[in-house]
């Protein structure tokens, strides 16, 4: 089994940091800050969701795969398949994406909320740390996808700054 980065990364990642601009929003731009607590909160609570969400997500999708596979080779069942190697290795893979997911989850949604502790009460550093992390990732997106860079990194920061308003207006945790 290949251990595959690309997608547990990115959705760990982007999962994280959006995961924080939606709770801590409201703390943020109401000039209150996050503390250190909070932001190891939160950020625990970004990977165990990112990480039930994905392993389900990505277990789910290589079964279905499996089946569809099974179907075109006019197989009977998938039973078998799923009890052998081959359902070992959907298993294995969707559990090593989920670990992969839960940690870039954890440090997506941290490394933004930590910045917030350098100048306390400052809105700025925060906002834009965030947004250059989106921003990044929707560079290393494109490049991994070929696929243009500045529409990448543009909805990246554009998903960052909907989120944003909408954790503002909704004062998750003030």
């Amino acid at each position: 089994m290949k251990i595959k980065f690309l997608f547990p990364t990115s959705i760990g990642l982007s999962d994280g940091i959006i995961t924080a601009l939606i709770l801590a929003a409201g703390g943020i731009l109401n000039g209150g800050g996050i503390d250190l607590f909070i932001s190891i909160k939160i950020s625990f609570g970004s990977a165990f969701a990112g990480t039930f969400s994905y392993f389900i997500a990505q277990y789910a999708g290589l079964n279905e795969e499996l089946h569809r596979t099974a179907k075109q080779l006019n197989l009977k069942s998938t039973n078998y398949l799923l009890k052998g190697k081959l359902g070992n290795e959907i298993f294995l893979e969707s559990l090593s994406g989920s670990i992969i997911a839960a940690i870039c989850g954890f440090f997506g949604a941290l490394i933004p909320l930590l910045s917030s502790l350098v100048i306390r009460n400052n809105i700025i550093i925060p906002l834009v740390f965030s947004y250059v992390s989106l921003g990044i990732l929707g560079l290393f997106i494109s490049k991994t996808t070929s696929g243009r860079s500045s529409f990448w990194i543009a909805v990246m920061i554009t998903i960052g700054i909907i989120v944003t308003i909408a954790g503002f207006y909704l004062k998750l945790i003030v």
